[in-house]
């Protein structure tokens, strides 16, 4: 077998960054005398032997604001008239809390990065020093995501709509108090729209609802919306107004895989994909109106000998197989949507990656107690996943949008807002 060769220098560029820290040692009294003469020993150099991380836990400490007063004691002693002055301390994201900005940003980072349930937070915050119920955590995380993400959340809607190319998913969701009466085991669901992985300022938009129906998907993007939009063929998408629905050869792919696609009919249905998706390697360096060109020439041929293979393929209709081949000729003129314009994917694998994370965060915390806690989910999961997309740290910017956005009248003038938005210049330069 033969033996991969490491690189060299690896393990110490995983840790260059840190701050350093040095150890020195030296030979005590008596261990520095000659064995052979006695005499003492003199120093003649030294070497680096070894490196180690240190994990410093995280301390907790208590900021007092203290406000300052300022009088004018000249006229008191002129006129009797106090002019007393105040320095403000900036205001708190919760009122009558002690959670400040880096508290709070702290446990989003943890519930919604991490994946780390609040109940097991409440074990890791008792830790830190600070004794807060796991109901507490759930409050500070509604209040300050109401508060204080919910203008930045309906911003990045109001962005995210005026994009003519666009992904959609969603994915069960369970919330167990219900206004509309249905029993804790229905499925709700948490949508997800999101901008071409490309965009200039690409936007991850998640929705929470108790159902499925098409109305979310026109709450979203308006009655007003006009363009492309990627999803998995779900009929709830077809025939709304102004929006051209592009199917997913992805998943086309996995249902003729899924029928058996290493062998027989099925794998020469993966086949056609796989030639598709290989031709599009090619050209995705190319510009858009040179790609939608170029898939004239080498998809076009491809896909028109497929569609007349699937149409006279013998098949029963209720086998693996036949469900591939009726889902694919149901979908053909959305499958065929990416030859109109060069902007176009072949996949909704976009937006399945950005479900991914929701999925991983409900493995672990399972549901969510109220529709409020699902809303919240959704904004936080939105603010997160978009900082990413725009080369931000999210707990940098969380702690600036908890620190700065109490303290701003943004909702007498919400021009404001467009500050705290990722792709903003103040922004980019404070929480890269």
């Amino acid at each position: 077998m033969r033996r991969r060769k490491k690189k060299k220098g690896l393990k110490a560029a995983l840790i260059q960054h840190l701050p350093i820290e040095e150890v020195h040692t030296h030979l005590a009294d008596e261990d520095c005398q000659c064995e052979r003469c006695g005499n003492s020993l003199h120093h003649m150099g030294q070497k680096a032997v070894r490196e180690e991380v240190v994990f410093i836990p995280a301390t907790l400490k208590k900021k007092v604001y203290i406000e300052h007063s300022y009088d004018c004691p000249t006229c008191r002693r002129s006129e009797g008239v106090s002019s007393i002055k105040r320095a403000p301390a900036p205001k708190a994201p919760l009122a009558k809390s002690f959670a400040g900005p880096t508290v709070l940003a702290w446990l989003f980072h943890q519930k919604y990065e991490l994946s780390l349930p609040l109940y097991r937070q409440e074990k890791e915050w008792l830790n830190y020093g600070l004794s807060v119920s796991r109901k507490t955590l759930a409050n500070w995380i509604i209040r300050s995501a109401q508060e204080w993400l919910a203008p930045i959340y309906e911003r990045l809607r109001q962005s995210l709509i005026k994009e003519s190319v666009i992904h959609a998913d969603e994915t069960p969701f369970q919330v167990l108090n219900r206004s509309d009466g249905k029993p804790a085991t229905s499925d709700a669901r948490i949508w997800l729209f999101q901008t071409l992985e490309k965009a200039a300022h690409p936007i991850i938009f998640y929705h929470a609802s108790l159902t499925r129906e098409r109305q979310n998907i026109t709450d979203i993007l308006t009655d007003s919306y006009q363009g492309y939009c990627h999803c998995d063929g779900y009929s709830a998408y077809q025939n709304i107004s102004g929006l051209t629905v592009v199917a997913c050869w992805a998943h086309v792919r996995r249902k003729f895989h899924e029928a058996g696609g290493d062998q027989g009919k099925a794998a020469l249905g993966v086949a056609y994909c796989n030639q598709l998706f290989a031709i599009e390697k090619k050209l995705e360096k190319l510009t858009d109106l040179e790609r939608k060109k170029q898939r004239d020439i080498h998809l076009r041929p491809v896909l028109e000998e497929f569609w007349k293979w699937l149409e006279n393929l013998p098949v029963l209709s209720k086998s693996k197989l036949g469900k591939a081949v009726s889902s694919g000729i149901k979908l053909q003129e959305a499958l065929m949507q990416v030859l109109e314009d060069g902007r176009l994917v072949l996949s909704n694998n976009a937006a399945e990656r950005h479900i991914r994370p929701l999925a991983i965060g409900r493995k672990n915390f399972l549901f969510s107690t109220s529709e409020e806690g699902a809303e919240a989910n959704a904004m936080a999961y939105t603010i997160i996943e978009t900082a990413k997309a725009n080369g931000l740290k999210p707990y940098n910017y969380l702690c600036h949008l908890f620190s700065e956005l109490p303290n701003e009248n943004f909702r007498c003038n919400p021009q404001l807002l467009d500050n705290y938005l990722p792709w903003s210049e103040s922004i980019q330069q404070t929480c890269q």
